[in-house]
């Protein structure tokens, strides 16, 4: 699957406490992506650091096609120096299990330091 990797830190971390302990509660990825163990890029083997933030980008093959993108934003596990490259196109597993960024759809645990949100 093919990724945008966004400036994530423009949100803050939900209740769950950061990005990272977002996507292991809400994410949803295959066992043989469990048993890996590392970094969602496909060509990247370093350890699970963060929390990345992404978007499914549209190749324009599939433009051409008639697929228009998904707005919405992702968690996915990546290493530091992955997550690092901001604005870049990354090839993730498949099977990473992308989980939504969007509190209220996943663990509606509200924003860390927002005391009207915590418990929500």
């Amino acid at each position: 699957m093919v990724v945008k990797n966004l400036n994530g830190h423009a949100i803050p971390p939900c209740g769950c406490g950061s990005w990272l302990s977002h996507w292991r509660r809400c994410g949803k990825p295959s066992e043989a992506f469990s048993r890996r163990q590392s970094c969602s890029v496909v060509v990247c083997n370093n350890p699970i650091e963060q929390g990345g933030m992404v978007q499914k980008e549209v190749l324009e093959g599939m433009r051409a096609l008639g697929m228009v993108g998904d707005a919405s934003w992702y968690v996915v596990p990546l290493c530091r120096e992955c997550n690092g490259r901001w604005g870049a196109t990354l090839t993730v597993e498949d099977g990473c299990g992308l989980a939504s960024a969007r509190v209220e759809e996943t663990c509606g645990v509200g924003v860390m330091g927002d005391p009207t949100t915590q418990g929500t």
